[in-house]
């Protein structure tokens, strides 16, 4: 299978770019693609040209690239620029994939979605939105999208709400309390590539996040359509929990 992932060169698509587990030809688009991988191509989401192209043989999406930052609303130079890349960008490769033909499309939302369900409430995997913040704004808009995509255009689009991932073996988390919600990032990468070949028809969305005793977001959807099954649970590995707001260290020093 050919994959397109966008977003390649970011903190995510680094870590699958490096370690997918399959025999998959990766096609690693990114607006500052690595010049050392013969994988990589240019690829600026927000020029539909640019898009249809790289869109050419591929058989499924992994769609990583995104606008996010920290905070909930910080001002309109960045609001621009996520309505730009998460919502026009997403649109311009629905709108690729659609007339390519590609067979299966990975949306990454975000658990931001639901940020509104206040803590004891247990959280459906598909619970009905309530965002904060205008980042977690465009990613439902996103997962609208592809509901409309799934249904007007017959394709197969998993809408995957994730949480912040993180590397198990960097130091920094030896020392910095966890958030209960992240999850690691071979659990993380464990969600996708069963999401590119699960038997899956329109639009579901699906929430994929870290296992401990203070998880409240519902994993049985990934379960039963995807064969998910956490793997790693930092807490019995003896890495310090914190709470859901925990503070997160700047990405530089951890990315």
């Amino acid at each position: 299978m050919r994959i397109l992932i966008t977003g390649a060169a970011g903190y995510v698509g680094r870590y699958f770019s490096q370690h997918w587990q399959t025999d998959d030809e990766l096609v690693l688009g990114d607006i500052h693609p690595n010049p050392d991988d013969a994988r990589c191509i240019p690829l600026d989401i927000t020029d539909p040209a640019q898009t249809r192209a790289a869109m050419q043989g591929i058989d499924a999406v992994v769609h990583l690239a995104k606008q996010a930052d920290e905070g909930p609303m910080e001002g309109d130079e960045l609001n621009n620029r996520r309505f730009d890349v998460n919502l026009k960008g997403s649109f311009n490769l629905l709108e690729a994939a659609r007339d390519a033909g590609v067979k299966r499309f990975i949306f990454t939302s975000t658990i931001m979605t639901v940020l509104g369900y206040q803590a004891p409430e247990w959280v459906a995997s598909d619970a009905v939105p309530r965002p904060v913040g205008s980042y977690a704004l465009t990613k439902q808009l996103g997962e609208v999208m592809c509901a409309h995509y799934a249904q007007q255009h017959g394709m197969s689009i998993v809408c995957l709400r994730i949480p912040k991932p993180i590397d198990l073996d960097h130091p920094l988390w030896k020392t910095h309390p966890l958030r209960p919600q992240w999850v690691p990032f071979p659990d993380l990468l464990q969600a996708y590539q069963k999401a590119v070949t699960a038997s899956i028809a329109g639009c579901e969305v699906i929430t994929i996040v870290g296992e401990s005793k203070q998880r409240r977001w519902d994993l049985s959807k990934a379960e039963q359509l995807l064969g998910y099954r956490p793997t790693l649970i930092p807490e019995e590995l003896g890495y310090q929990m914190g709470s859901e707001d925990q503070p997160i260290p700047e990405e530089s020093n951890y990315a």
